[in-house]
């Protein structure tokens, strides 16, 4: 097993030898083998003895904690990388408008594509008018992202595009379920809880990947400074957002692998998943994420899971050897 998620509320975890104890009221659930475990996410409230958070550390786990409804609070860092090199290389290209610009460039123009890809796979199963027109429009943005020199002209162009996009993703969804655009902080619908979510999961795992490497995951360098916030880790999601977590809604929704009635709303305008729909979707982004595939671009069986951390390491690289970043195009 690599990845651990807690899901219950008022767990016990304690440490017998190398196992993980998981009790409920003095009741033993489970016991899972800490060999082979590389990633723990913890929902709610839930107990680790020390024990158990000094085995996690001596083993390199990545551990982070999300509320009950999924958005991420804080995480366990076992060590920090001693690539301090990194660092310092990482601090002297932000200080590089140029670079910033390029990587920005890249980055979005990446993002733009997948997009794109993901509509023109659902418009041979869909015709919509609306999709067309967006598959025109963003091909026009991503050659306006090449031609761009200032980032604000490249965020600008983001921001766009993804009206255009979210519009047309809204389209391909059936069974009932619609949505206005990308909102969230609160989510007000299931679309948009849903995708939330998938990000935070995805944000994650890049996250434990960048620390391990010794990046600054904090000083992005498209998303910028915000006190608190993962932004180089944000700089890569920007990739896989459509192939991964948009697709994987997708194919949930339309499939009919979730309902609308496995949703909730607690206050207005606040839209969460219940606990099934939680299990399903977590379930689903596993199957999703290790699913072996042929790169189209490469002819090599790979896995997102495996991209994610390639894309890490071509961060390294171009930030130690000044080699090109080289961005995941999805087809």
């Amino acid at each position: 097993m690599e990845s651990l998620y807690v899901i219950d509320h008022g767990l016990h975890i304690k440490r017998r030898s190398e196992r993980l104890v998981i009790k409920k009221a003095g009741r033993v659930l489970e016991e899972i083998p800490v060999h082979g475990l590389q990633r723990v996410v913890v929902f709610g409230r839930n107990q680790f003895t020390t024990d158990v958070l000094r085995l996690f550390a001596a083993n390199g786990v990545d551990v982070a904690f999300l509320s009950e409804h999924g958005r991420f609070s804080y995480r366990l860092v076992p060590q920090n990388s001693k690539n301090v090199y990194l660092r310092l290389a990482q601090n002297g290209k932000y200080r590089e408008e140029a670079f910033r610009v390029q990587l920005g460039r890249l980055l979005v123009g990446a993002k733009i594509h997948n997009q794109r890809a993901l509509l023109v796979r659902y418009r041979r199963q869909r015709d919509a008018e609306e999709v067309h027109h967006a598959v025109e429009a963003l091909q026009a943005a991503m050659k306006a992202v090449e031609e761009a020199q200032e980032m604000d002209r490249i965020r600008g162009i983001e921001g766009h595009a993804a009206k255009i996009y979210f519009a047309a993703l809204s389209s391909l969804l059936k069974h009932g379920f619609t949505f206005s655009g990308r909102r969230y902080h609160p989510s007000p619908d299931p679309v948009n809880a849903m995708l939330s979510f998938g990000y935070t999961l995805v944000t994650n795992e890049i996250t434990g990947l960048m620390e391990a490497h010794g990046f600054d995951v904090h000083l992005g360098f498209f998303h910028g400074l915000r006190y608190g916030r993962a932004s180089l880790a944000t700089d890569l999601l920007e990739e896989f957002r459509a192939p991964v977590v948009d697709r994987l809604i997708l194919y949930l929704i339309n499939k009919r692998v979730v309902e609308a009635d496995q949703f909730r709303t607690d206050k207005p305008g606040d839209c969460r998943m219940n606990e099934k729909a939680l299990r399903t979707f977590l379930n689903n982004y596993e199957r999703f994420v290790t699913s072996a595939f042929v790169q189209p671009a490469t002819k090599e069986k790979t896995h997102y899971r495996a991209l994610f951390r390639l894309q890490v390491c071509r961060l390294e690289r171009t930030l130690l050897k000044e080699a090109a970043y080289e961005p995941y195009l999805f087809y």
